[in-house]
């Protein structure tokens, strides 16, 4: 059995960082896997077309130019490139949920529909008839307990697929010796309105917290980061088992995040509920926040699951 996992082409984020932990896991196991890198704008464009002229992409060898990896930081994944190759009878394309439009050109193959970032899947689904997602040849795996209730109302089963979280080693300080620093994600995923609002109740309550911004930074940055904050505040969406909150808890931060999508599931982020505020709430964000870094050993017990 041969396996294609569809990733996009030099994208740093955490799904297609899920796709080469995939891609690297089964190499290491034994199992013939591949790698189908896809560029953005332009294969997406010609792909699109032939959903347009109702092309199927049958069973044979499909040109497809050699794409190397060019992230850096996924450099020690291994990965073979796709070689084109479809006429094996017993090849399974594995797709991430963005990919779904591409459902009809795979007619006829055996696909498996990952599920990695449900908020991100709707535009993809819009563009499909959503039978195509109970074909028999279709089989469907889920990142995230967020993600298989949503499949779940689509009335399919799926069976769990996570990816896991390894971060550098290094020497980072105990949390009552760091700073009174926080680090918070400031990215597109959050609300501006909510951030803005919190971070200004935060400055006020908070006067000596130092704010670190995490947002289009280096993996090393958000390490430095997190290794030398006492609090990660994540208020984005959460459309998956999102990376940084995971990251910052093995960075030895305690963390605080929305209630929403995976981050309101227990079975995503194992941290209790009083830790899992909503966005809007900024004043009772801010009074617990002050609290956890004016006392950070208080609440760090609460993070050790």
């Amino acid at each position: 059995m041969k396996f294609v996992i569809l990733a996009p082409l030099n994208v740093r984020t955490g799904g297609p960082e899920a796709c080469f932990q995939l891609s690297d896991t089964m190499i290491r196991s034994g199992f013939d896997t591949q790698m189908w890198l896809i560029s953005h704008p332009a294969d997406v464009a010609v792909f699109k077309q032939l959903v347009e002229q109702k092309a199927v992409l049958s069973k044979g060898i499909i040109k497809i130019p050699h794409k190397p990896n060019t992230v850096g930081e996924y450099s020690h994944y291994q990965m073979q490139a796709f070689d084109g190759n479809l006429s094996q009878e017993e090849t399974v394309i594995i797709i991430p949920e963005t990919y779904l439009w591409m459902l009809p050109l795979l007619s006829g193959l055996r696909v498996l529909v990952w599920w990695l970032s449900v908020d991100n899947a709707f535009e993809a689904l819009s563009k499909i008839n959503s039978n195509l997602l109970r074909a028999p040849l279709v089989r469907h795996a889920v990142q995230s307990a967020y993600a298989g209730e949503f499949v779940r109302a689509l009335g399919l089963k799926a069976s769990p697929l996570s990816d896991y979280t390894v971060v550098d080693k290094r020497e980072a300080p105990g949390l009552a010796a760091r700073p009174v620093r926080a680090a918070i994600n400031t990215g597109a995923k959050v609300n501006a309105q909510d951030l803005e609002q919190v971070m200004q109740h935060l400055r006020q309550q908070c006067p000596e917290v130092d704010i670190v911004p995490i947002a289009s930074l280096g993996r090393q940055q958000v390490y430095a980061a997190f290794s030398t904050s006492r609090l990660y505040i994540d208020l984005g969406n959460f459309p998956g088992k999102d990376r940084m909150a995971r990251e910052a808890l093995l960075m030895g931060a305690n963390i605080m995040i929305h209630r929403a999508g995976a981050g309101a599931h227990a079975d995503d982020f194992a941290v209790p509920e009083t830790y899992r505020p909503l966005a809007h709430e900024a004043g009772h964000i801010a009074q617990l926040a002050t609290h956890m870094l004016l006392n950070p050993m208080v609440h760090a017990a609460q993070f050790e699951r």
